[in-house]
């Protein structure tokens, strides 16, 4: 009886073995793949807010962190990406998020040029009401659009706003919540952007950092 217990116990070891060693295998396989799909999607979202002919440089190598709890998103960190020119910056591409939305998180990529004007917005993820919110994507409307061309100035920063609450920017059709969360988000990464112009085109990459 032991013996057939020990053979049993063997045969499940090995099989445990070779099951682990054949995810890893898997997982070694595809890794690259995977890496390399992201980074073409990555490249996709970028080139729509800054098109591939303004600048020369690896935009993918020129990621760094950072993090601003007020204007970016409370406790997230954020990817910056830099365009340059001759070595001399052309624009970026930042993330940010709001929670203002219907649902969690609203995680948008925004193109700003090296003068402060924006060069497009877009949605990287959001929760928000199929039918309604969600139509701030741009596969459901063009609606985030609005903010192309436009500029932040202090003096102007009620203009920042839904119509219903005073501001320049429409919201939808029977919607303002997931549109105004938007609008705000768009309006603090711009005056972060201001604050920190010099410093986001001289920042090191750290991406690839642990």
């Amino acid at each position: 009886m032991s013996s057939i217990i020990y053979r049993n116990a063997f045969l499940l070891a090995t099989f445990a073995i070779i099951c682990t060693g054949a995810v890893a295998l898997i997982n070694q396989i595809t890794q690259p793949i995977i890496a390399e799909q992201e980074e073409k999607a990555l490249l996709s979202t970028i080139d729509q807010l800054i098109p591939a002919s303004l600048y020369d440089n690896n935009i993918i190598q020129s990621c760094f962190i950072i993090q601003d709890d007020k204007l970016l998103g409370k406790g997230v960190q954020q990817k910056v990406f830099v365009a340059k020119k001759d070595k001399l910056p052309v624009a970026l591409m930042l993330e940010s998020s709001t929670f203002k939305g219907y649902s969690g998180e609203i995680k948008l990529a925004i193109g700003i040029f090296e003068n402060g004007t924006l060069a497009g917005v877009n949605v990287l993820h959001d929760n928000e009401t199929p039918g309604l919110g969600d139509k701030i994507q741009t596969k459901k409307s063009n609606w985030i659009t609005v903010f192309k061309g436009k500029t932040y100035q202090p003096s102007e920063d009620k203009r920042w706003e839904v119509k219903k609450h005073g501001g320049d920017i429409d919201a939808f059709t029977g919607a303002t919540i997931s549109p105004r969360a938007v609008t705000l988000a768009v309006r603090d990464a711009l005056i972060y952007f201001q604050k920190h112009r010099d410093f986001l085109f001289n920042q090191p990459a750290n991406c690839g950092e642990k």
